[in-house]
């Protein structure tokens, strides 16, 4: 689960003036990179929500995980779900399916797993417990489905404003809400650990 401290602390990067990564290749390939940096701003629109409540989205479909953003107006966080799908002979491909979540908030947790994480400039990564099952409201929600195999993203809204994650989906929703409520990611040291 990557962290990233300084988008956590609060600090604005507003979409229209976030400059495109430096572009190497064909003019093509500079359009094709434009024409999504576009895209992603109009998805925004679309669910009439400010750019920057989109930035958890945005980052979990750059560098994976799961990402968590607040500003005065609001609190978001994504948390991504992966199923694979196998079609015959061990062939497939992953959907991942990112939530963006506006305002939530823990309604119940249930179980106690043990997991090591890492996150952000730890320089390693840590023993926490994190519930296996996490109940939650939300004032919007957005699901972004991807799918590798058709090179196709695709969004629409949460209908009502409960969820329920259970497994990876929980442990990444509870450290995100660890970061949304300024809360300091501790557990145990990996040299706690004993060879056996």
């Amino acid at each position: 689960m990557p962290c990233n401290d300084a988008l956590r602390r609060r600090q604005a990067y507003p979409l229209c003036r976030r400059e495109p990564p430096p572009m190497e290749g064909s003019d093509d390939e500079t359009r094709r990179v434009l024409a999504f940096l576009g895209a992603e701003r109009r998805l925004a629109g679309r669910f009439s929500l400010p750019a920057e409540a989109f930035l958890p989205v945005f980052f979990s479909l750059r560098f994976g995980g799961a990402w968590s953003y607040a500003t005065e107006g609001f609190r978001a966080v994504s948390v991504v779900k992966k199923t694979t799908v196998y079609e015959d002979e061990g062939r497939g491909t992953t959907i991942e399916e990112v939530y963006l979540l506006v305002d939530p908030v823990v309604l119940s947790e249930e179980g106690a797993v043990a997991r090591l994480e890492k996150c952000g400039e730890e320089p390693e990564r840590l023993l926490v417990v994190r519930p296996s099952r996490v109940r939650l409201k939300f004032r919007r929600g957005v699901r972004v489905r991807v799918d590798p195999a058709r090179r196709e993203i695709s969004a629409e809204e949460v209908a009502g404003n409960v969820l329920v994650f259970e497994g990876s989906a929980a442990f990444t929703f509870a450290h995100e809400m660890e970061h949304l409520e300024e809360r300091e990611v501790s557990g145990r040291r990996l040299w706690e650990f004993r060879f056996v």
